[in-house]
C-alpha cells in the first residue's frame, strides 16, 4: 500500500467505478486536500465514512480491476470461500438491499458445461421457499462469471459454531436437527435432494434458526461425475460417492442425505466428526472411513438412550436399515424431542441397545406407518366405525368415515385424471350394511377409478355366503369379523406396499434361513 499515493489510489477507485468523481474529491478534501492528503489519511477517511470497505480498498491497492460488480450488485466484502465458489456480501446499487452473492470461481467459469450446470441447478432450487432453506433470488451470468443472489443471513455457519462451542447441548442439537429435517422434507416434496449435507452448508441465524444452503450444488468437479447409460453426467460430492460405494447404494440415492444428516447430529453431540476429516480424495472415498465409526457414546456416555438410537438410525450404513425419508426423520426427531422434554433422559444402555433399538424402531414405525395414506371406511355400525377410526389414526392414516355406500362411490365419480384419488384403500363393512356393502364392493370393482384402488370387504360370522358373490382380485380381499386389528393392519400394509415393522421383518428373515 505504501507504494501508492493518495491521488493514485483515488484514480484507481474512479477507474474501477467504485465511487463517483465528486465523492472521491470529497473524500480527498476530508483527508487533507488533493496534493496534501497522505495515503493513510485517505484510507482512514474512506473507511470512517463507509465509502469503501477494507476488502475493497485492499483489492484496489493490489490492482484488481474486476470483481466488484455482478449485475446490479456491488460487492462489499468476502464472506466465505468453498471449493467451487466464493460468497460475498453485496448491496443493490439502486435499492440498497443487502444480499449474499455466490460467484463461481474463475477456474470453473471457463468451462461452459460447468457454468450451465451451476445455473441450471440454482434455478431449479429457486422455487424453494421455506424457513429452513436460504432462498435463491437471482441466477445470472455477468461477463462470463456465473453468480446467484441469496438472502444474507446474519449469523454464522454451523461448522464454525461447533468449533467454538464443541459438543452442543442435547436440546440445542435436536432443535437444529429438526430445522434441517424440516427443510429437507419440504425440498423432497418438490423432488429435490441436497447432495452435500455438511455443517458448513448450514447457517444459524441470530435467533438460532438453522437454514440450509447449496441444494443441488454439491460439486462441479468432473473427476467425481458418473456417466449414465444415456450419456448424462451426474455430479457427486466426494463424501456421497464414498458412502454409496461403502454401502453398495445406488448412485445419487436420496437416502444418502439422511446418513449425512446423522453425521451432522453426531458431530453436534460429540464435538467431532464421525468421519475422518481429510482433504485427500482417496482417503475420503475409502470404504473403511464409513465402516469404522467410533460409537457416539465413546465421546459422551451420558447421552439419553433415545438420542443415541436416533443418531444410530440416521447413520445406518445399510440404506435399507436407515431412516428412509426426510419426512420419517422429522417425525422421529419430533418424537425424541417430545420424550426429552417430558423427562425421558435415561442414559444409553449398551447391553440393551439392540433390544431397545428394535422396540424404538417398532414404536416409531407404528407412528408413521400410515403417514400420507387415506383409508375410507364404509360402514354404518358405529362401534366398528369408532374402532377402525381410532386404531387407524394411531398408525398415522387419514380416515374418512361414511355409512352410505352410494355416497362413498360417488366420491370417485367425475375425477379428472390429474386429481388424486379420495382414498388409497376402501374398507366396506357388512356388519351394519349387509348386502349393501357387498354390492358396493362389487360395483367399486367396475368403477373407472375404483377398480384401481385397493379394497377390503369385512364380513360377519353369518355372512360367509357373501364371499361366493364377491369380486376379488390381487388388490381386493376380505377379512372375517370379528377380526383382530393386527390382521387389518397387516392387510393394509400388503395392499398399500408399506414396509413391515422391524420385528416382522426379523421374523420373515428367520423363516427364510
Amino acid at each position: 500500500m505504501s507504494e501508492l499515493t493518495a491521488e493514485q489510489l483515488a484514480q484507481r477507485i474512479h477507474d474501477y467505478r467504485l465511487m463517483e468523481t465528486r465523492e472521491i474529491e470529497s473524500a480527498l478534501m476530508r483527508a487533507g486536500g488533493r496534493g496534501k492528503a497522505t495515503l493513510e489519511q485517505l484510507v482512514s477517511s474512506l473507511i470512517k465514512h463507509e465509502d469503501l470497505t477494507n476488502w475493497q480498498i485492499q483489492r484496489v491497492t493490489e490492482g484488481h480491476a474486476r470483481g466488484y460488480f455482478y449485475g446490479n450488485w456491488k460487492v462489499l466484502y468476502l464472506v466465505g470461500a468453498g471449493t467451487f465458489a466464493r460468497v460475498y456480501r453485496g448491496v443493490h446499487r439502486k435499492t440498497g438491499e443487502v444480499k449474499a452473492i455466490k460467484v463461481l470461481r474463475n477456474r470453473y467459469s471457463s468451462d461452459e458445461d460447468t457454468r450451465e450446470r451451476f445455473t441450471r441447478e440454482a434455478r431449479m432450487v429457486m422455487k424453494l421457499r421455506h424457513p429452513n432453506i436460504v432462498p435463491i433470488n437471482e441466477v445470472e451470468v455477468d461477463r462470463g462469471r456465473s453468480y446467484m443472489v441469496m438472502d444474507f443471513v446474519e449469523g454464522q455457519n454451523l461448522r464454525d459454531y461447533v468449533r467454538t462451542h464443541k459438543a452442543l447441548n442435547v436440546n440445542v442439537a435436536l432443535s437444529i436437527l429438526r430445522d434441517l429435517a424440516s427443510g429437507l422434507t419440504y425440498a423432497a416434496e418438490s423432488g429435490i435432494t441436497h447432495r452435500d449435507m455438511k455443517l458448513s452448508n448450514v447457517l444459524l441465524t441470530s435467533t438460532g434458526n438453522a437454514r440450509l444452503v447449496d441444494f443441488g450444488l454439491a460439486t462441479v468437479d468432473k473427476q467425481l461425475e458418473d456417466t449414465t447409460a444415456d450419456g448424462v453426467f451426474n455430479p457427486r460430492s466426494v463424501d456421497y460417492a464414498g458412502l454409496e460405494k461403502a454401502s453398495h447404494a445406488p448412485r445419487n440415492d436420496p437416502r444418502s442425505d439422511i446418513y449425512f444428516l446423522g453425521c451432522m447430529f453426531y458431530h453436534m453431540l460429540a464435538g467431532v466428526s464421525p468421519l475422518e476429516e481429510t482433504r485427500e480424495r482417496l482417503r475420503r472415498l475409502a470404504v473403511r472411513r464409513y465402516r469404522e465409526i467410533v460409537p457416539l457414546t465413546n465421546h459422551d456416555d451420558s447421552l439419553p438412550h433415545r438420542v443415541v438410537i436416533l443418531c444410530n438410525r440416521l447413520m445406518e450404513l445399510n440404506p435399507a436399515d436407515r431412516i428412509q425419508t426426510p419426512t420419517q426423520a422429522l417425525r422421529e426427531i419430533e418424537s425424541v424431542i417430545a420424550a426429552t422434554e417430558s423427562g425421558d433422559l435415561a442414559r444409553y444402555d449398551k447391553e440393551l441397545s439392540e433390544k431397545h433399538a428394535r422396540e424404538y424402531a417398532k414404536l416409531v414405525h407404528r407412528e408413521v406407518e400410515g403417514a400420507g395414506k387415506t383409508v375410507m371406511v364404509v360402514e354404518s355400525n358405529i362401534k366398528v366405525q369408532d374402532s377402525l377410526r381410532d386404531r387407524l389414526k394411531e398408525l398415522g392414516y387419514r380416515v374418512l368415515i361414511t355409512g352410505d355406500p352410494v355416497r362413498a362411490i360417488n366420491r370417485f365419480n367425475d375425477l379428472d385424471p390429474a386429481e388424486e384419488s379420495p382414498a388409497d384403500c376402501v374398507i366396506f363393512g357388512c356388519a351394519g350394511l349387509g348386502t349393501a356393502a357387498l354390492e358396493a364392493f362389487n360395483r367399486f370393482a367396475t368403477h373407472d377409478f375404483g377398480r384401481m384402488v385397493p379394497a377390503i370387504l369385512m364380513v360377519g360370522p353369518k355372512q360367509e355366503k357373501y364371499l361366493d358373490r364377491a369380486d376379488f382380485s390381487e388388490i381386493r380381499t376380505h377379512l372375517e369379523l370379528p377380526v383382530k386389528f393386527k390382521n387389518v393392519r397387516r392387510t393394509l400394509r400388503k395392499l398399500l406396499n408399506i414396509p413391515d415393522p422391524p420385528n416382522d421383518v426379523r421374523r420373515q428373515k428367520e423363516k427364510t434361513q
